[in-house]
C-alpha cells in the first residue's frame, strides 16, 4: 500500500494519497469518513460500498456544449454537488470507481486533481476500485439508491498551481512537457475529429496505462521512478496533456501525490483545446 506521508489532521487519518482494499475494510463505518464513488448512477445502484454517495464523473467535467468541452466544471457548481452530498473541505474523502482499468484509474486521478484545486486536503484514492476490494479483499457491496446525508456548505479555497492554461503554454513554462497519450496519438499518426495530429513541440510521452499493472493496481515507486525517467523526465515535475485532460491526470496524479513533485501541473484543455487552435505550434513526428 502506498504511504508516503501523512496528510493534514482530520478525524480519521489517511495514509497517503492511495490506500488498499484492506484498509477501506478496516475504516468503512468510520463516521467521518465519506466514500466517493465516481460510476455513473446505473452502475453504482448495481454495487457500490455500503454508505458509499455518488457523484458520477460525468460530473466532474463540463458538458460537450459548453466552452471548452470535458474541462474542469466552475468551482461553484462542485462545490454545490459535494455540499449535497455532506461533504465540506475538511472532510476525509475516498474516492472510487470500479476498478476495470486504466481508465477508471485515470478518471478517479482526474477527481483528485479537482479536488485539490477546490483546496481540499484529506483525500486518496482507492487502489483497485470495487473490484479489487471485493474480490481481493472480500469487502461486502451492496444494491440501490445512495443515503441520504445532511448538507453541508462546501467553501472553495481555490489552488490554481496544479493547473496551466493555454495561453500559459504559449507564453512558455519552465516545465517539462508530459504527452500521456497512446503512441500512434504522439507521433501524429491520429487525431481526434476536428483535431490537428501531432503534439505539443518538445513533449515527452508516457501512455498513461503503463502507470497500471494487469491486476489494475498502481504500479510503486521504484516502478514510476523507472517510467518518467525512461520518458526523460527523472526529476518529474511535468506540465501533462493528452487529448481532454482526462488520461495525463493519471500521470500527474503519479507525479504529484505519489512521486511528491508539487509543481506538477495538468493542462485542462490538452489537445482538443491546442490543436483547434491553427494559430499555435505543433510538432508532428510522424507524417505519413
Amino acid at each position: 500500500m502506498w504511504c508516503l506521508w501523512g496528510l493534514a489532521q482530520a478525524a480519521v487519518s489517511l495514509p497517503g494519497a492511495v490506500v488498499d482494499g484492506a484498509w477501506l475494510k478496516a475504516h468503512v463505518d468510520a463516521p467521518e469518513l465519506v466514500i466517493l464513488d465516481v460510476q455513473e448512477q446505473a452502475q453504482y445502484r448495481q454495487h457500490h460500498v455500503p454508505g458509499a454517495v455518488n457523484i458520477p464523473f460525468t460530473r466532474w467535467r463540463s458538458g460537450a456544449d459548453e466552452q471548452p468541452p470535458l474541462s474542469l466544471p466552475p468551482l461553484k457548481r462542485l462545490a454545490s454537488l459535494l455540499g449535497s452530498e455532506g461533504i465540506d473541505r475538511e472532510t476525509p474523502v475516498i474516492i472510487m470507481n470500479t476498478g476495470a482499468g486504466p481508465g477508471d484509474v485515470a478518471a478517479v486521478a482526474r477527481v483528485y486533481w479537482s479536488l485539490v484545486v477546490l483546496g481540499h486536503e484529506h483525500m486518496a484514492i482507492l487502489d483497485g476500485g470495487l473490484v479489487d476490494y471485493v474480490n481481493r479483499h472480500h469487502g461486502a457491496y451492496v444494491r440501490g439508491a445512495p443515503p441520504n446525508r445532511e448538507p453541508a456548505m462546501y467553501r472553495p479555497r481555490p489552488n490554481k498551481q496544479v493547473l496551466v492554461t493555454r495561453d500559459q503554454l504559449a507564453r512558455g513554462v519552465t516545465n517539462p512537457l508530459l504527452d500521456a497519450r497512446s503512441l500512434p496519438e504522439h507521433v501524429g499518426l491520429v487525431a481526434g475529429p476536428g483535431d490537428r495530429p501531432g503534439t505539443l513541440p518538445g513533449a515527452r510521452h508516457l501512455p498513461f496505462d503503463w502507470l497500471v499493472d494487469d491486476k489494475g493496481l498502481l504500479r510503486d515507486k521504484a516502478a514510476l521512478d523507472k517510467l518518467f525517467a525512461y520518458a526523460g523526465i527523472p526529476q518529474g515535475g511535468a506540465v501533462h496533456f493528452c487529448h481532454t485532460g482526462n488520461r495525463a491526470a493519471l500521470t500527474w496524479f503519479a507525479d504529484y501525490a505519489l512521486l511528491g513533485h508539487r509543481d506538477a501541473r495538468l493542462y485542462d484543455g490538452s489537445m482538443m483545446e491546442w490543436s483547434r487552435d491553427p494559430s499555435l505550434p505543433l510538432e508532428r513526428k510522424l507524417d505519413l
